[in-house]
């Protein structure tokens, strides 16, 4: 600074010498006036963009020290997992560090979001937990993980408590419904052997229900299931059949009985119908094969759509759901309407999965179509669009309008949410709106 003044002075006094010996040359007044005024406003002029312009080229590169000092302090506190000081000096960058550091504050708000979601599960006490819950849990610690795998409140040693906790509840699930599937099991067998058919249908199409390919006594539960309805049917209407064979050649009786199996699938009496085709002979057997084959096929198509169900695979069971409404579409257990409960279904996991824009697509048919419980599907719904609005980075203001419109449209139906474990940023908005 004190060189520029100084050249600024120089150049002044050189100015007024200037000035001074054009002065004693020139003859007329008037020119040396002029000359006067020319040179000393030039003088000023340039003195003042020395000396004003200096502070002015000096300021950026000591605001950039600046910011580049902030922007190391705020990482060091990133780094040190001092989070709350670091987004506090995050917040205040500006310049060339300004967008690196959205990205960390951006990491800082969703370490904490999911860190804080798997925490409050595996909080709960036993009787609040399920291995769902635990499963979503581990989820969020995996993408807490993924952003800093150091970051505050040991994530990585959270992880593997989750592991083992999920493992336990599993051992412990599997052997309390295996104990229960050997139970209804041994229950159906004793009441079959006593020719109490209903109970022992009862009881096994409970089990083939939960466990289709249960082995109960060497066969599947659902054929067991199947074989106990039958007899129970047959029991109530015209007794025990008795193992005498059946008369051949009655064209009659066969067409008769092939007509009755007819009218008994139209009602979705498939037990009776089984029985019927049974009986029939001669030349009405092919076309009572073909309605077996049917009736067969429909069963099987139903136990795999309840067992990928069961199992958390929606796409699959909503395909075989609808084959089966292909052969039979008011088929016993309503299979159409399986089908598209197996969407809602999908949609709801689908949002646990963070996959918002599927879960968006299938929620919306599900809406559209009058699938689930309304404010269940509007819940689910606003939910997904605010977490595809907090993904994409927030920026699509009508999409995050159409989450809350879905949002609000669940809570003036009176949607509870206790029991899903969704964000606390999603229950926040919910709980505002």
């Amino acid at each position: 600074m004190g060189s520029i003044l100084k050249e600024a002075a120089i150049l002044d006094d050189a100015s007024n010498a200037f000035v001074e010996y054009n002065f004693r040359r020139s003859e007329s007044p008037q020119v040396n006036r002029r000359m006067v005024i020319r040179a000393r406003t030039a003088s000023l002029i340039i003195g003042l963009i020395l000396v004003g312009a200096f502070p002015l080229l000096r300021a950026e590169p000591g605001q950039q020290r600046d910011q580049d000092a902030l922007f190391n302090q705020a990482m060091q506190a990133y780094q040190q997992n001092e989070f709350k000081s670091a987004l506090q000096l995050f917040q205040q960058i500006n310049g060339s560090h300004a967008q690196e550091a959205k990205v960390y504050i951006d990491k800082i708000k969703t370490y904490r979001e999911t860190f804080s979601a798997a925490a409050a599960i595996l909080q709960r006490s036993p009787n609040e937990q399920d291995v769902r819950s635990v499963e979503y849990a581990i989820e969020e610690l995996h993408a807490a993980i993924a952003i800093k795998a150091d970051g505050p409140g040991e994530p990585d040693q959270v992880l593997q408590k989750a592991l083992q906790l999920k493992r336990q509840m599993e051992t412990a699930e599997s052997k309390s419904d295996k104990d229960a599937d050997r139970s209804l099991c041994e229950r159906a067998l004793a009441a079959a052997n006593e020719h109490r058919f209903k109970e022992a249908s009862d009881l096994s199409c409970l089990l083939a229900h939960d466990n289709p390919i249960y082995s109960c006594n060497g066969d599947e539960a659902a054929h067991v299931c199947q074989i106990n309805t039958d007899l129970a049917k047959m029991e109530k209407t015209a007794g025990v059949p008795s193992a005498a064979p059946q008369s051949k050649g009655n064209a009659g009786t066969e067409s008769g009985d092939l007509d009755k199996a007819r009218a008994a699938y139209a009602g979705n009496d498939f037990a009776r119908a089984r029985v019927l085709l049974g009986k029939v002979t001669g030349d009405a057997k092919p076309a009572g094969d073909d309605l077996l084959y049917k009736i067969s096929n429909y069963n099987d198509l139903i136990s795999s759509a309840e067992r990928l169900s069961r199992q958390g695979k929606y796409e699959e069971a909503r395909t075989a759901f609808l084959s089966a409404a292909g052969i039979k579409s008011d088929g016993p257990g309503n299979p159409q309407n399986r089908a598209e409960m197996m969407e809602l279904f999908l949609g709801v996991d689908q949002f646990y999965s963070g996959d918002y824009a599927s879960a968006i697509r299938h929620l919306e048919s599900c809406r559209n179509a009058g699938v689930g419980k309304p404010a269940l599907v509007d819940f689910y719904l606003g939910a997904s669009k605010l977490g595809e609005y907090f993904v994409t980075g927030g920026n699509d203001q009508a999409l995050h309008q159409d989450a809350l419109n879905d949002l609000k449209s669940a809570k003036q139906a009176g949607f509870d949410t206790s029991g899903h474990d969704v964000s606390p940023k999603i229950l926040q908005a919910y709980n505002q709106l």
